[in-house]
């Protein structure tokens, strides 16, 4: 994947002068809660001519937010090239590490870097570049790249486009589980660390539907202290389904909220058993555990999403006609999801700059990729409502399909009608416009699957 770009950086129009707003210092502060390291020293090849100050180059890690910048670390390189930071984020994650020239007048390179507690990082810089990546090295961000070199490795090998054939699924079976057992294998690698335990997830995803046992025998390694915790639960209560039915997967859910470490937790579970419930068609049972969910937990945006499960049971369920949606693009056309009918719709929710986002796009594009524009449309809509940081963000990042911003955020009308809470989520619609299903985080390979079959042709 390419490297995440500062999204206000670059613009040949000049918004919002950040680099110049940046480097005066005039960008937020947040209150720090998680704070790493990283030093380094960057230098220049003279072509054999004596340099001795390399002073100037500034290193900054930044977060963006909406239209403001918050800097989470800052230094300048001394006359020797040597630079020193500390670095506080709100949250352990994945930021922007941008390098600028001296005087700050010139971004040079930009990478991503993941700040963990105590993670102290190297970075070693010698320019000019002349293409090479940044590579800050540290345990997290050299788990990071490990993870990145994963999937680049599975795109390269998905390069086939979705066939029908016997011989070209059994090399997709083996594709998945070979990028499966990669990923998986990154908790031992590289244990707690940040994106070791994405991969962990991820890589039940892709191993859901063709080893579902293993699915949830590896899910009960997850600890509850993963970020991607409720994506698990949620990808292994399927798989239990699957299995041993509808039952057992309740079984499983309650195992799975008894350990969930917060709050926030338990309402995502419940959220899950919901789930279960409405996919089982139990929908008075669904109804009951979704007032429960509402009166227990009603700060959350769970409890937002299970207000709105009687709508949800009646619209957006497999089968259902898909709810019609009457947008602008952001190349001004107006259009309605109707206008697609014919062909299956891939209909994709999302926010710009969020880390399951960044790390989980390489993904979506190469499914777009591995169709025809004129067999398959992709229709995403952005859930940040700024036009501006949603042009900055799709500046220098490949995002193919039709794309849309929700003028009114998570309340606009073609955000209610599908009841999304969370993002990224994605819809199959299929060329009769008749919901396939709902995918949520983590879940694209099972989408891949829906769609291949989606487009399998009938047999007569």
């Amino acid at each position: 994947m390419r490297p995440m770009r500062l999204w206000t950086a670059g613009l040949k129009r000049g918004v919002l002068l950040v680099g110049l707003v940046v480097l005066a210092g005039a960008c937020r502060r947040p209150q720090p809660s998680t704070q790493s390291y990283l030093e380094g020293r960057v230098v220049v090849d003279s072509m054999g001519a004596t340099v001795d100050d390399y002073s100037g180059f500034r290193v900054l890690v930044l977060r963006p937010d909406g239209r403001q910048l918050d800097t989470l670390g800052h230094a300048r390189t001394g006359r020797d090239g040597r630079f020193r930071m500390t670095i506080t984020a709100p949250a352990r994650a994945v930021y922007p590490l941008t390098l600028w020239g001296p005087a700050g007048r010139r971004l040079l390179a930009r990478t991503e870097y993941v700040v963990a507690p105590g993670d102290s990082g190297t970075l070693q810089v010698e320019l000019p570049l002349q293409r090479r990546a940044l590579h800050p090295e540290s345990p997290e961000n050299r788990a990071l790249r490990a993870y990145r070199n994963a999937m680049s490795m599975h795109r390269r090998m998905l390069t086939q486009r979705p066939e029908a054939d016997t011989s070209s699924s059994n090399t997709r079976a083996q594709i998945l589980r070979l990028t499966s057992s990669t990923l998986w294998s990154l908790r031992e690698r590289y244990p707690g660390t940040y994106a070791a335990q994405f991969a962990a997830v991820e890589s039940l995803s892709f191993l859901e539907g063709w080893n579902d046992s293993l699915v949830v025998a590896r899910t009960r390694q997850i600890s509850p202290s993963s970020s991607r915790y409720l994506d698990a639960v949620r990808i292994a209560r399927r798989a239990e389904a699957r299995r041993h039915g509808h039952r057992a997967a309740l079984a499983l859910i309650d195992t799975f909220q008894g350990q969930a470490a917060t709050p926030r937790q338990q309402a995502g579970v419940k959220a899950v058993r919901i789930q279960a419930f409405l996919d089982s068609l139990q929908f008075e049972a669904a109804f009951s555990a979704a007032q429960e969910l509402k009166a227990e937990h009603s700060p959350t945006r769970w409890a937002k999403w299970a207000d709105r499960v009687r709508y949800e049971a009646k619209h957006l369920m497999p089968g259902r006609t898909a709810p019609d949606l009457t947008f602008q693009t952001l190349s001004a056309d107006t259009l309605s999801l109707h206008d697609f009918w014919g062909r299956p719709v891939v209909l994709e929710y999302y926010r710009p700059n969020t880390d399951l986002y960044t790390l989980q796009r390489p993904l979506r594009n190469a499914l777009y990729e591995t169709t025809r524009p004129d067999s398959v449309a992709f229709l995403s809509i952005s859930v940040q409502p700024d036009s501006l940081v949603n042009r900055a963000f799709l500046q220098n990042r490949r995002l193919p399909g039709h794309k849309v911003v929700a003028a009114r955020g998570r309340e606009d009308p073609i955000v209610t009608k599908y009841n999304v809470g969370r993002v990224p989520t994605w819809f199959l619609i299929d060329e009769d416009g008749t919901i396939v299903d709902r995918y949520r985080a983590s879940e694209l390979p099972t989408l891949r699957r829906d769609l291949t079959e989606t487009l399998r042709p009938a047999r007569p």
